[in-house]
């Protein structure tokens, strides 16, 4: 199932992350709220962020206590994965 990852609703980092787990046919949902804390892409036990800033600690150590492993990537690290991607083409 192929998941619309439109502007509206996703940075261009949410995109292009999106669009490689697509690419390498991950199953993967997005914008799950985790009691009532919303994760970007659940991947099975997996719960990551994409974000230009520093996480909230408070919500990774929450994530963990739920049962899920919280990752974490920056803006510019999904970016520089990409060009990393290219180039190794």
């Amino acid at each position: 199932m192929r998941i619309n990852l439109d502007k509206k609703h996703f940075t261009r980092s949410e995109r292009k992350f999106g669009r490689m787990l697509q690419e390498l046919h991950i199953p993967f949902e997005t914008k799950i709220l985790i009691n009532g804390r919303e994760t970007d892409f659940l991947i099975k036990r997996y719960a990551i962020d994409i974000d230009g800033h520093p996480q909230n600690t408070d919500k990774n150590v929450y994530l963990a206590k739920a049962g899920y492993i919280p990752l974490h990537f920056y803006n510019k690290e999904i970016n520089q994965t990409i060009i990393n991607k290219l180039i190794n083409l």
